[in-house]
């Protein structure tokens, strides 16, 4: 409530949005002052590559006999078309993220992690910078003299340690999204039902990293795409999704654009990671997740939808 008289000092504050002025005060306030604020919106990293995924029907669920109950039923899904990021999100793009995210006020740094600061997360943490599981896999973003900065030669690595909440505010802070896991599973798919987001529908270690063959994520484009031209849909880190988890949601779900449950405790993660079997890297397979765990093969990529939609 503002009393007429009194002096006020307005900061606007909007995710992805710088304002000038940064703030206006006003002194002996009158019930007719006015200030306009220019909004400008935080545009996405440039070397962030999107690819189109044209509109489509597929078969969503375990199509092969070896799914999982919660894979099933194998139902028929349409999914509106989309752009989605060819790699998994990297710890540069994140880093950037990052510093204009503190500069912005949106996140801020207690005892050493990254925690949101503003909006639907404020006192969530989005990155465990300490995270450490061992000498290949940990986080490798760290925060020193108020920056984010990438250990060298780490920079096209898959982000890692980052949680749900951290995966959503970084798409959101660019007015992307997360992918529902309707659109990562037809995107995985490859516009061929493919039991594998690889090139060629198959698994091995000449296609995907999985199955510790490697042994931590390796960078963006170190195996062949898939016929979309996105790269390891299977394998390397897990993917995070928007969808509220639900293991009986099949029975269901909407035919058209279906985005989850309404409400839940879990987040839906895909793809499988550097250190999944097979199995666990298929194109259907599907894994709830506690949304707060930030773990060495948690990573996320993000969709642009027609006009801006996100869920």
């Amino acid at each position: 409530t503002v009393s007429e008289g009194g002096n006020y000092t307005v900061t606007p504050s909007k995710s992805g949005y710088t304002f000038t002025p940064v703030s206006q005060t006003f002194n002996n306030v009158t019930s007719d002052q006015t200030q306009n604020f220019t909004a400008t919106q935080v545009e996405v990293s440039t070397d962030i590559i999107m690819v189109s995924i044209p509109a489509g029907t597929f078969e969503m669920g375990a199509v092969e006999d070896v799914g999982y109950n919660n894979e099933k039923p194998v139902h028929t899904a349409t999914v509106s078309s989309f752009e989605m990021s060819i790699y998994e999100v990297t710890n540069s793009q994140y880093a950037e993220y990052l510093n204009a995210a503190l500069a912005s006020g949106d996140i801020e740094i207690e005892s050493g992690d990254v925690y949101g600061k503003t909006g639907d997360w404020s006192g969530q943490l989005y990155l465990d910078i300490e995270y450490s599981y061992d000498t290949n896999n940990k986080c490798w973003i760290s925060y020193s003299n108020g920056s984010f900065s990438v250990q060298s030669s780490y920079e096209n690595r898959p982000v890692v340690a980052v949680n749900w909440y951290g995966s959503k505010s970084f798409a959101e802070y660019y007015g992307l999204d997360l992918p529902t896991e309707a659109e990562w599973e037809y995107a995985c798919r490859g516009g061929k039902q493919y039991k594998y987001g690889t090139d060629d529908g198959t698994i091995s270690s000449s296609n995907a990293n999985y199955d510790s063959n490697v042994g931590y994520p390796t960078d963006g484009g170190s195996y062949p795409a898939n016929p979309f031209g996105l790269y390891d849909m299977s394998g390397n880190v897990w993917e995070w999704c928007s969808d509220w988890w639900g293991s009986d949601y099949y029975d269901s779900s909407p035919s058209t654009d279906p985005t989850g449950p309404t409400s839940g405790s879990y987040r839906v993660r895909r793809g499988g990671g550097w250190e999944s079997s097979a199995r666990n890297c298929r194109s259907a397979f599907r894994y709830g997740y506690n949304p707060t765990y930030a773990y060495y093969v948690h990573g996320f990529r993000i969709v642009r939808r027609p006009g801006g939609v996100t869920y």
